[in-house]
């Protein structure tokens, strides 16, 4: 009786996990669909922080990216963020909030966020578009989110 109690136990836990990595995994689908189907896009001047965007090739076949995002001018708590580009891979785009705990950005702090990725291919990036969906919620317990384009410029 005590291994048959054991059993169901296991059971249960392994269930609860895989429901949790596919709720995870569903938050994410969902994420990026919108964030590659939204026409209403923040400006740069709209966004409630700072962001610091860098590309760079490394070798003929690698080029990373990273996007920086800090000096919040609200305090954000419980933060998803997500970055997609256009070029076709099959990777996951780095996030942050989804797979793992959401994170706080708060302002006057040195808090930061930083979402690094990497393509491997050898063409021209120069047309690649990056996106990136960011959500928290403000002291008054509002869900805030932020579609944006980032200005690779």
């Amino acid at each position: 009786m005590r291994r048959m109690l054991l059993y169901i136990f296991s059971l249960m836990v392994l269930v609860g996990c895989t429901n949790e990595v596919e709720e995870e995994k569903n938050v994410y689908l969902t994420y990026k669909s919108n964030l590659q189907e939204t026409e209403d896009l923040k400006s740069e001047s709209e966004l409630g922080f700072n962001t610091y965007f860098d590309v760079q090739k490394e070798g003929e076949e690698k080029i990373n990216y990273s996007l920086v995002i800090s000096d919040a001018k609200v305090d954000m708590y419980d933060v998803k963020a997500l970055l997609i580009h256009d070029f076709m891979v099959d990777d996951v785009f780095p996030s942050v909030g989804i797979f793992d705990e959401p994170v706080q950005l708060l302002r006057n702090s040195d808090d930061e966020i930083v979402l690094s990725g990497s393509i491997n291919s050898d063409s021209d990036i120069s047309d690649i578009k990056f996106r990136l969906y960011l959500e928290y919620e403000d002291s008054n317990n509002l869900t805030n989110a932020i579609y944006y384009e980032v200005n690779r410029g």
